[in-house]
This record gives structure tokens, C-alpha cells and sequence, in this order.
């Protein structure tokens, strides 16, 4: 038995033990043990009852004790689904799940008030803070549906959803079994030669085992069908709901003298008349949903509710890592997203740092088994600042913590320690950018990854610095080269590689992509006017040692022009090739220096101010002490490389 069928017995299946039908003018009962179906007559005492008649035994209970959370009918019927529309709790009180009203100071108090325990279940101290409010967490930590708990099957790896700790508080409608450690099962599961509990205990006391020998059902069918004229109390069946049906079900012994019973299935038609307190249960086809009661009961004054419709179903939604999804029905009622029927509305938000791709309506709608959008795909928010900076570094100045999340500081191991060697950019939560000559010796082959590792959200340049609390270090899983990089031997042109992480990083306030889509667009564009800023743990000045604490350095762009007019014509003739371009201050002693190089040099979007990468810290004229601080750099150009990016970072999304 899989659980589905289970979920779908347990909400759709109410069983009575005796069925009155009506044909050619006479009343049938239909006896319990199934050993004749002799014609008798029935009378039914008819007694007033000013409150609530149970269902199936007719007991008759005060009407405020409808729908209060206790239990008060042998049956269960007081305390159904259809309380939701049977009462209407004022705003003082606390609503159960199924529609019943309790008092206020009763939820979260540790005890069962409402029938199905949903006054426990959303509690802001419950123990299973680890999932969410429709799910069991098992001991293990899993997370599986509620509805999966206490069904018979083990669906936690370690079994702990089918345990008496677990189950022991279940509440089990008379139509169900109830398991020995408290667990609810179809009530046709004693005896049908299948462990349908865990432990066994529907397959206890049943005598010689008869799997699969039980005798059918005495089978009363008018035919054909017609509607038949009352003939004393009783209900007319109604039609089967499109796209669904109904069933009665009564029970059986298992032998003559067993007290073992087991529920079968009468086939009856529409349109047939049945005697007073005759069950009906409905269920729908696959892809198709209840709406109105699942059961309905014959009562002196006719069928307590109306025929439901089976409505189609929208393919599922779910919440997950980085989209959270909530539903409601028509009239905003909270809905489950894996059961949305036609008018329901689904809203869609993002996890923090994640944003909407499309940055659209979060709203979806549900016509006719179907969405009217796409889900909308949340992706971390990239190229934001989280506070304006003050204005690395030869001359530079500090960073504030946190302003460039997309910093990576990359170490190699030297003499047995990790050492700042360059920086990098976050471009995925697994995708790092550098230049390649960080990662490569001097002929263009990349070093062992064993050597390697990153970290992100740092500020201090040291490994592991304790300062750092918000940092995250990983060791790299592969180091990906520009297939055409050969180092000093081609002039450092493809100065472009990747490091994946081994560790997924997760996103923080200090811990976030920077953008690199769309580096062709027309906003993205780079002009004579824009300034980009730089990040690093460069060397402060010129001759110098490196920086202790994170710093930026803004330059401006250079058109290739004005760039050639200010480099050595005979160093820019090397090494200013078709994938650089050219970015610095001239005679101003500001410029990046060795200990930023792979850093980003990125510069914001002119329509929604975002932080784009559009190069990489590649080459640099040197002088006798050092670096020439006096004029521009050389920057990889990553729009160049574009493709190649693209294809990483979608190769480890």
C-alpha cells in the first residue's frame, strides 16, 4: 500500500456498518455478515434532537458541542472537515484547522485542544525548528509532510514518524484502523494478509491466515438504473460528480464468529434510495480535487450536504532553498500549493539576497489546471553595495566592511601556510574569477587545487584571521584556465580562469555575486566618463608592504587612444592585446599594485546602479621598487570572454 492511497482513504473514505436501499417499491437491508439478504423491514424510531445527530450511531449531542475541538460523537462526526462551513468562529477565537473554535489561550499550550492537534503545530518554540509548519521532523533531522505521519509507513529513514512517541496524540476517524502504537490505517486493513501498520498489529488475532479468499460482497443493483419513488425515510443517491465518485462502504467479519471486521465496497447505483444514516464518501480522478464536503450523511431532512465537484488540479508548487510560496483560495483562504484548483493564487518571495530573475509580479494564478505564468526563478542579488564606501592600494583607502561582497581573497600554500596571493570575484555561490596567472606557474600550466583556497567575506588579508567572523573559506574542487593562456610566452593575453569551490558558499550581508550578464548591453558600455573601482590587499605604496585591512582604489576608464599615448610604446605594443583595455590615473600616484591582481575592476550599471565586472587586475609597467604608479593598467577584458564565462558558470550553477 503507498502512502498516496493511504492519504487519499484517509480523507475521502467514511464507512457505515448497514445499507437500506429501495427497488420495485420495497426496503432491503443489506446484513452485515453478508450470509443472506433477506427482505426485512426496518423501522427507524424518529426522535427530535435540538442539536447535532451523529452520523452513524444518531446519537444526539448538545449543539455547542459541534465543532468545539473535543470529540464528543462514537463516530467522530462532531468534529469533520465540514465545520468550516458548519460554524463560524468569532475573531476571538482560535479556528483548528478543519474549521472548529477553541479558546485563544489553548494554542501552543502543550496540549491536544483541537481534534487534528493544529494548535500545536505552529508554534514559534516547537521543537522542529528545522522544518517547516506542515512538516514532522524526524529524529534523524529529515524533514517529511504531516500528512505522511502515523500512516502505517515508515517514511523517515530512521522510522521515527511511526513510533507510540510519535503517534500516541493521532486522532483516528471510526472509519480508520488504529494501530497498536497509534497510527491510522484504511479500515479494510485487519486482515487482508498485509502488514498495513509497522508493527504488525493489523495482522494480529485473525485466526488462520485467508489472504485474498475473502468472499465479495453481496451486490444489490437496481438495473437499470431509474429513480426510484421514496417509499418511507431514506435519501436518493445522487449522480456520480464529473471526473469523480462515490462509494458506500459497510462491514464484514472475517469468519462467523470473529469480532475481526473488515469494510467492503456495495455497488449501488445513482438515483437508487437509501435507508437513514447511510454514509456516502467521494473521491475525484488523478489531477483532480474535492471541492465541498468528502462525505455526506442521510439524515430525516435529506443529505446533510450538498454533492462536491471535483475541480482540476494546477501542477504542484513547492517552497524551496531560495523561493518561499504561500497559496490562497478565492475567498483568501490559505491553501496547500501541491492542491490548487481553478481561482487560486499562489505568491511567490524570495529568500534573502535572492531576487526575482525577472523581477516581475510575484503573483501566479490558476485557470483551469493551469498557471498563468511560469514560477517566477529567485537568483542571489548581485552587484550591490551594502553601504556607500569612503573613498588600494598604492594611495588607497579602507573599505567599510561588507561594501564589496563579492571580494574573494585567494591563497596558496607556501612553506606549509596559506598565503594572500591574489584576489577574485564571486560570480556563483561555486564559480570564483581571477586571472590566470594566479593559478598557473610561469608557463601557463595551473598549480595542483590542492594548493589553493578561497575565502569570501573577509576584511582582514590573513587566513582565518579571527576577526573575520562572517568569512567562509573552501577548498577548490577545479581550477578552469583559458584554453589559450600561455603566460609571458603569449603576452598574458587570455588572463582569465575560474576556481569552483568545493563547498557551496552561502550568501550573507557580506557574502554576494557580482553581476557579469548582459556586460554587452548599451548600459554596460564603458566611456571616457565612467569610474570603476578596484579591491584588494595590495601594496600600499610603492617599495611597501601589503595592506593589512581591505582596500579600494577608484580609476577611470581609458580609451585605447589615450592609453597608448600614456603606456611605454614598447611595453603597450607586448602586451596590450586585443582582450585588454586600459583603466588608471595618470601622474596622480594612485594604481593597483602587486597583491591585486585577478581582482575585479567593476563599475555600475548607469540604469540601476549595480556593480558589473568588466575586468580582471592582469598586467602592469614596472620600475625599478616596484609597480608605476604613475600611469594606467592593463585589465583583461571579461565581455571579451563572455562565452567563456557563461559556460562555466552554467556548467557549475
Amino acid at each position: 500500500m503507498t502512502s498516496d492511497g493511504f492519504i487519499k482513504c484517509f480523507l475521502c473514505f467514511y464507512f457505515v456498518s448497514s445499507v437500506l436501499v429501495t427497488s420495485n417499491g420495497y426496503t432491503i437491508s443489506v446484513n452485515e455478515n453478508f450470509n443472506n439478504n433477506s427482505l426485512v423491514r426496518s423501522p427507524r424510531a424518529v426522535k427530535k434532537c435540538d442539536g447535532f445527530v451523529c452520523a452513524t450511531s444518531g446519537t444526539c449531542i448538545k449543539p455547542e458541542e459541534r465543532c468545539n475541538g473535543k470529540v464528543d460523537c462514537p463516530d467522530g462526526s462532531d468534529e469533520f472537515s465540514d465545520c468550516k462551513t458548519a460554524v463560524q468562529c468569532p475573531g476571538y477565537l482560535y479556528v483548528c484547522d478543519y474549521g472548529a473554535c477553541i479558546d485563544p489561550d489553548k494554542q501552543c499550550n502543550g496540549v491536544q485542544d483541537c481534534r487534528d492537534n493544529s494548535d500545536e503545530l505552529y508554534c514559534p518554540d516547537a521543537p522542529s525548528a528545522n522544518c517547516k509548519t506542515n512538516q514532522f521532523e524526524c529524529s534523524n533531522g529529515k524533514c517529511i509532510h504531516r500528512d505522511l505521519k502515523c500512516n502505517g509507513i515508515a517514511d523517515c529513514e530512521d522510522k521515527s514518524d511511526e513510533t507510540k512517541q510519535a503517534c500516541s496524540n493521532m486522532f483516528c476517524p471510526g472509519f480508520t484502523f488504529v494501530c497498536d502504537y497509534g497510527a491510522c490505517v484504511p479500515g479494510y486493513a485487519p486482515c487482508d494478509g498485509n502488514n498495513d501498520c509497522i508493527d504488525g498489529s493489523d495482522e494480529r488475532n485473525c485466526g488462520t491466515p485467508q489472504k485474498n479468499t475473502t468472499k465479495p460482497p453481496v451486490v444489490v443493483t437496481v438495473k437499470p438504473p431509474v429513480t426510484v419513488a421514496p417509499v418511507g425515510p431514506g435519501c436518493i443517491l445522487p449522480p456520480h460528480p464529473e471526473h469523480g465518485r462515490w462509494i458506500i462502504q459497510v462491514k464484514k467479519k472475517v469468519q462467523p464468529n470473529s469480532k475481526v471486521e473488515v469494510m467492503q465496497t456495495v455497488d449501488i447505483q445513482p438515483n437508487t434510495k437509501v435507508g437513514l444514516s447511510t454514509i456516502i464518501s467521494f473521491s475525484c480522478d488523478p489531477q483532480y480535487a474535492i471541492s465541498g464536503s468528502a462525505f455526506s450523511a442521510c439524515f430525516d431532512e435529506g443529505w446533510t450536504t450538498p454533492p462536491p465537484t471535483c475541480e482540476r488540479l494546477c501542477p504542484p508548487l513547492s517552497s524551496t532553498e531560495t523561493t518561499h510560496v504561500t497559496c490562497q483560495n478565492e475567498k483568501k483562504g490559505e491553501v496547500k500549493c501541491e492542491q490548487a484548483t481553478h481561482g487560486t493564487s499562489a505568491k511567490f518571495e524570495c529568500a534573502p539576497y535572492y531576487e526575482s530573475a525577472d523581477r516581475g509580479s510575484p503573483l501566479r494564478f490558476c485557470y483551469d489546471g493551469s498557471w498563468n505564468f511560469p514560477p517566477p526563478q529567485c537568483i542571489p542579488v548581485c552587484g550591490q553595495k551594502r553601504v556607500t564606501a569612503e573613498p588600494l592600494i598604492v594611495n588607497g583607502q579602507n573599505v567599510e566592511k561588507g561594501d564589496y561582497p563579492w571580494m574573494t581573497a585567494i591563497f596558496q600554500k607556501q612553506g606549509g601556510e596559506f598565503m594572500n596571493v591574489c584576489g577574485g570575484s564571486m560570480l556563483t555561490q561555486k564559480v570564483i574569477i581571477t586571472a590566470a596567472h594566479c593559478v598557473t606557474d610561469a608557463n601557463g600550466r595551473k598549480i595542483s587545487e590542492d594548493n589553493v583556497r578561497i575565502g569570501v567575506g573577509k576584511y582582514y588579508k590573513n587566513y582565518n584571521d579571527a576577526r573575520d567572523t562572517l568569512a567562509q573559506y573552501s577548498p577548490i574542487q577545479e581550477i578552469k584556465v583559458h584554453p589559450r593562456y600561455k603566460g609571458e610566452a603569449q603576452r598574458f593575453a587570455s588572463d582569465i580562469a575560474f576556481l569552483v569551490t568545493k563547498d557551496r558558499l552561502v550568501l550573507s550581508k557580506v557574502v554576494q555575486p557580482v553581476c557579469y550578464h548582459n556586460l554587452n548591453d548599451n548600459d554596460n558600455r564603458l566611456t571616457s566618463r565612467d569610474e570603476g573601482v578596484v579591491t584588494g590587499w595590495g601594496y600600499t605604496e610603492a617599495g611597501g608592504k601589503p595592506s593589512e585591512e581591505l582596500k579600494e582604489v577608484k580609476i577611470p576608464f581609458k580609451d585605447d587612444a589615450t592609453c597608448v599615448a600614456e603606456l611605454p610604446s614598447e611595453w603597450s605594443d607586448q602586451y596590450f592585446t586585443n582582450d585588454k583595455f586600459c583603466a588608471g590615473h595618470y601622474n596622480k600616484s594612485i594604481a593597483v599594485c602587486k597583491g591585486d591582481s585577478g581582482g575585479g575592476l567593476v563599475f555600475p550599471n548607469r540604469k540601476d546602479g549595480r556593480y558589473y565586472i568588466q575586468g580582471l587586475v592582469s598586467v602592469g609597467h614596472r620600475v625599478t621598487d616596484g609597480c608605476d604608479v604613475q600611469i594606467s593598467a592593463l585589465f583583461t577584458k571579461v565581455a571579451f570572454h563572455l562565452d567563456f564565462v557563461e559556460q562555466v558558470t552554467a556548467q557549475y550553477s
